[in-house]
């Protein structure tokens, strides 16, 4: 090989060698390039993030400083309306600063206690404004609160500097530090007196009667346990007197409510004047009364009282030119004797009120409470216990005592006279159960009973003796009950004939109860062919204008009358009026009673109609009335 040649191949190879240290320099320009970028891309992310960061915290601080801003702005209004609301405020506002020994008092406090600021410190540290009997409860109550840390609240009496109490709501609260110890004490006055006051209105309104202003019965309740307490401690005695107005309602109806309300006004008056500031006096209702004596000696010391209370409340008195003498009942019942609790004695007060009311006709009384009227009571309660089964199990059957016809001496009516046969106690007369029976609501199932039981006698006693009629006695709480004239048609339904054959008897306390009831049932009685007659005539408010306005047949001479016949002048005339008048609105007339030959004479004499009583028969069974002798012989005139 030549040597051009040789140097040709080592040009060659140079190139090549510098060939591949190109390309290789370019690979590592390519890597390093590569490197670059990916450092340069992560470098921009970075950035981006530290931007992203700048802008969030930029933001931050700028949220911070708006807060800032509006807290600073808050707490300037908050402090503005603070200050409002102090001057605004109704209540009185004060605080204490234990660390600077400082009070604060808002201007509405200072206003509402009339005080200045150095009358308020003294007052605040003295508690001298504070009423009395306040004071203690109301330390009390810081205790407490400094004790807990609750927020406390006291309602009390403070002495303002118009000289009287007024009450006050206090409520207040303290701030500790954190060694535990009060450095701050704040609290509000809020007038109240207004809201106690009425308060008070509405509690004596619930406890007093607002016509009379004494205690109404949920007051005296109290006010009796508290005295009965008082004298089981002291081992003293008490009375409990039931008061009862008598013919009240005859004043309502005649000189109306008016009247009514001022003899209630004028009876509470005089009973407040006249009892001990230690007694109690009460309403408990319409025109019942009570009286509780406290401290008594002895029986004798009621009785006096009781005297006293009657000369008091029976002195006449003018209501609008008419004259009102009222009268009154009590019953009493002594503590210990005759009751241990409050139910007991008002239950016995009760017993011997309704034993005085039922001797009104006397004029006012008082009664106390024996054992006799307790075991009458009992025997009551027990009999209303049976009533109902007697009813059910037909326990019941009829006397007929013979009404005599004074013209000739023969047996012209009967009257049915209902009898209880008791399984224990025998046979029982119709005041043993009667009332009983209106009181518990089964008088109208018992007057169904009896017209029951006249109408299966009626034709055999007619078709015997030759009866005009026989007499069925109704109370007045049936007769005007809505089932009388329903009772009387389904009997009818079964006994057609009976309509012609009876009277029903009635008093006129059916026309007192309701006028406009009875008058339509005695109408509709009358015209069934049914005779009427009207009971007990001569007593309570007997008056002939219902013999005048309603188609009455028979009046029955009141027995307490005939009775007195012999001895007051002034009872034979009322009975010789009582028949005249009658007799002129063609009206018969039966005396009930007749026990004398005397009297008997007196009643022919001014011819009265028909006589009953023992002085011809006493009542009779079914079988003695059919044996009886028919006629009778009467005096000569």
């Amino acid at each position: 090989m030549s040597a051009l040649e040789d140097r040709e191949q080592v040009f060659l190879r140079r190139i090549d060698r510098e060939k591949r240290a190109r390309q290789q320099a370019e690979q590592i320009l390519n890597e390093k390039s590569k490197e670059l970028w990916n450092t340069n891309q992560k470098l921009q992310q970075i950035n981006e993030q530290l931007d992203q960061m700048v802008k969030i915290r930029t933001s931050e601080l700028e949220i911070a400083k708006t807060n800032a801003e509006l807290e600073s702005l808050a707490h300037k209004n908050a402090k503005e309306r603070f200050q409002l609301a102090m001057r605004a405020t109704s209540a009185g506002v004060w605080e204490r600063n234990i660390d600077e020994d400082a009070w604060y008092f808002s201007e509405r406090l200072i206003a509402l206690f009339g005080y200045s600021r150095e009358e308020l410190l003294f007052g605040f540290k003295n508690l001298s404004f504070i009423h009395n009997e306040d004071k203690k409860p109301l330390l009390h109550v810081l205790k407490n609160h400094f004790r807990n840390g609750k927020a406390f609240d006291f309602e009390c009496r403070v002495l303002t500097s118009e000289g009287r109490y007024k009450w006050f709501w206090i409520v207040g609260q303290a701030v500790w530090n954190d060694r535990g110890e009060v450095v701050r004490i704040a609290g509000s006055f809020s007038d109240i007196d207004e809201r106690v006051e009425n308060s008070k209105l509405v509690e004596k309104m619930a406890h007093y009667d607002h016509l009379t202003m004494v205690p109404n019965r949920v007051l005296y309740n109290q006010e009796l346990d508290i005295a009965l307490s008082l004298a089981d401690n002291e081992q003293s005695h008490l009375a409990v007197i039931l008061i009862d107005l008598n013919d009240f309602k005859q004043v309502n109806d005649t000189l109306g409510h008016c009247a009514g309300d001022h003899l209630l006004q004028h009876i509470a008056n005089q009973f407040k004047l006249s009892i001990a500031e230690s007694d109690i006096v009460a309403r408990l209702g319409g025109d019942e009364f009570s009286i509780v004596l406290t401290n008594i000696a002895n029986r004798q010391a009621v009785v006096t009282k009781c005297e006293q209370l009657l000369e008091i409340i029976s002195r006449p008195f003018y209501y609008q030119k008419n004259l009102i003498t009222p009268k009154i009942s009590m019953g009493i019942a002594l503590y210990p004797e005759f009751g241990m609790t409050r139910d007991e004695l008002m239950v016995n007060a009760d017993l011997a009120m309704y034993k005085a009311k039922g001797e009104k006709h006397m004029g006012s009384g008082f009664l106390f409470c024996e054992q006799e009227h307790i075991n009458k009571n009992m025997e009551r309660t027990e009999l209303s216990s049976e009533l109902c089964k007697a009813i059910t199990q037909n326990e019941f059957f009829m006397h007929f005592q013979p009404i005599i016809d004074l013209s000739n001496g023969e047996v012209a009516f009967a009257e049915a006279l209902i009898r209880w046969k008791h399984t224990n106690k025998g046979v029982l007369l119709p005041e043993k159960f009667i009332s009983i029976a209106e009181d518990s609501g089964l008088i109208t199932r018992l007057g169904k009973l009896s017209i029951e039981l006249v109408a299966k006698q009626i034709d055999r006693m007619m078709a015997a003796k030759r009866l005009q009629k026989l007499t069925i006695n109704i109370s007045p709480s049936h007769f005007l009950s809505q089932s009388f004239m329903e009772d009387l048609k389904e009997i009818l339904s079964v006994y057609p004939k009976m309509s012609s054959f009876i009277t029903i008897e009635i008093t006129e306390v059916v026309f007192l109860l309701n006028m406009e009831v009875a008058k339509k049932t005695v109408i509709e009685l009358h015209d069934m062919g049914i005779t009427i007659s009207l009971d007990d005539f001569g007593t309570g408010y007997s008056s002939f204008k219902y013999l005048q306005q309603l188609p009455i047949d028979v009046i029955k001479l009141d027995c307490s009358f005939i009775a007195e016949l012999d001895i007051d002048p002034s009872h034979r005339n009322i009975a010789s009026t009582i028949i005249e008048l009658a007799h002129s609105l063609e009206i018969k007339v039966i005396a009930e009673g007749v026990e004398t030959n005397s009297q008997l004479v007196f009643l022919q004499d001014h011819h009265c109609d028909f006589a009953q009583g023992s002085y011809f028969f006493k009542p009779l069974s079914v079988i003695d009335f059919l044996h009886m002798q028919r006629c009778i012989s009467l005096p000569a005139k």
